[in-house]
């Protein structure tokens, strides 16, 4: 038993054995006893009113001296003042501490309702969307109209992220980025100035193409010199030998300054490409025969193609579909079962190329799509690729709003999914 219960006992018995032996002696026995416990429920009253006094207060300052039960109970009380008070003082000091954090960020942070209303924001925040203290509250689409932000900020995922242009600053692009947190479906949404990183992208992408084109002409004036020099009549075996090389070199870096130039094209335009319906049936049959010949006959090829005609960029869409299958044939050069296939699946048309032969290996799958990214340098060796298909593939595709998706195990095969979205018929 608590110590002030056992007070608060020993209280209530001595106060009625006072009583008791007092109306005994002069003849009201019951009289002193009643009148004994209304005494002690009025003091009962009285010491319950001062605690409810300094609870009202606020509990502030020192409880009142009493003890028994209620003496217990303003001690509790107390100390779970304490204790709730020290509870404060380090969540104050925490948020204070997050807050300075938050402040010397680069980055923009900004926390949402989950109606999309905005709730907090920081320094970077409020310089990069011109926030006001009046915009709290407002709903966040009241302030980037955007319909690709639209469509990201109401998405369920948020799966990867959208860039725009400053609504305040045409030279400034934003990169947005969000998530969920807190069981109310709260949204945390970073903001990024990506304008500096995307300027050294379009720079580096303009170097290489008008390298890329300055190079055209020379290996073409190169090109055109050693095949005059292979007609000419009366050379050695070991001349022949070195223009032949020297040609095939000049072919090679002629394919590379091409590939170059497309890629840069691709990069660096911001519009999504002309969309047309064309046939698909005919161009897949004309990559593979194409691929045929590069195969030297030593793979098999067998198309299922389900679907006619799409929409998209037929120019597009052929350096995607050849950069794939010829990667396919290039790197078995001792022959494989490559099967196409063309089906329909979630909005879009499925581009599937699957072959049986060499596969790769998983660590080199996410970086298949870097420039000049060789995962097996034996191989490539001998195939004498730019290391530039899939990239270019990667690009395409993206261009188009599309995605890519390699799987593959070494000695298993290798299989690329090409998806384009397509409109519901």
């Amino acid at each position: 038993m608590r110590p002030g219960m056992r007070a608060e006992i020993r209280r209530m018995m001595l106060v009625g054995a006072a009583f008791t032996l007092a109306g005994w002696s002069v003849g009201f026995f019951m009289e002193f006893i009643l009148i004994g416990a209304i005494g002690y429920l009025i003091w009962m009253f009285i010491v319950a009113g001062r605690v409810f006094q300094w609870i009202d207060r606020g509990m502030r300052g020192i409880p009142p001296d009493i003890d028994g039960v209620w003496g217990e109970i303003t001690d509790t009380l107390n100390r779970q003042r304490r204790r709730h008070r020290r509870a404060q003082e380090k969540m104050r000091g925490t948020i204070k501490r997050v807050t300075r954090v938050t402040e010397v960020l680069d980055e923009g942070l900004v926390i949402l309702t989950n109606d999309r209303n905005l709730d907090w924001w920081n320094s970077s925040a409020k310089r990069l969307l011109s926030l006001r203290t009046s915009d709290r509250g407002t709903s966040v689409l009241n302030l980037i109209r955007d319909p690709d932000f639209v469509d990201y900020i109401n998405s369920e995922d948020f799966s990867g992220s959208v860039k725009l242009r400053s609504v305040n600053h045409d030279d400034i692009l934003l990169e947005f980025s969000a998530s969920y947190f807190g069981a109310k479906r709260e949204v945390v949404l970073l903001i990024e100035d990506v304008s500096d990183v995307n300027h050294l992208q379009r720079l580096r992408t303009e170097f290489v193409g008008n390298v890329s084109h300055e190079l055209r002409t020379p290996l073409t004036v190169m090109r055109g010199y050693i095949e005059t020099l292979q007609d000419i009549p009366g050379g050695s075996e070991l001349q022949q030998k070195a223009f032949g090389q020297m040609s095939d070199q000049v072919v090679r870096m002629q394919s590379l300054a091409d590939d170059l130039i497309l890629l840069s094209r691709l990069e660096e335009s911001d519009q999504s490409p002309e969309q047309e319906n064309f046939n698909l049936a005919e161009l897949l049959n004309s990559l593979v025969s194409e691929a045929q010949s590069l195969g030297n006959g030593l793979h098999i090829f067998h198309l299922a193609c389900g679907v006619k005609e799409i929409m998209g960029n037929e120019k597009d869409i052929h350096s995607v579909l050849s950069n794939i299958l010829f990667n396919a044939v290039k790197h078995n050069p001792r022959g494989a079962e490559i099967n196409l296939s063309v089906t329909r699946r979630h909005q879009g048309v499925m581009i599937s190329i699957k072959d049986d032969g060499v596969g790769i290996d998983s660590f080199d799958i996410p970086r298949l799509t870097e420039r000049f990214y060789r995962g097996d340098n034996s191989r490539n060796s001998q195939t004498g690729g730019s290391g530039l298909g899939l990239a270019i593939a990667k690009h395409g595709l993206n261009k188009a709003g599309g995605t890519l998706t390699i799987r593959s195990r070494l000695g298993q095969g290798a299989t690329f999914d090409c998806w384009l979205p397509q409109a519901e018929e």
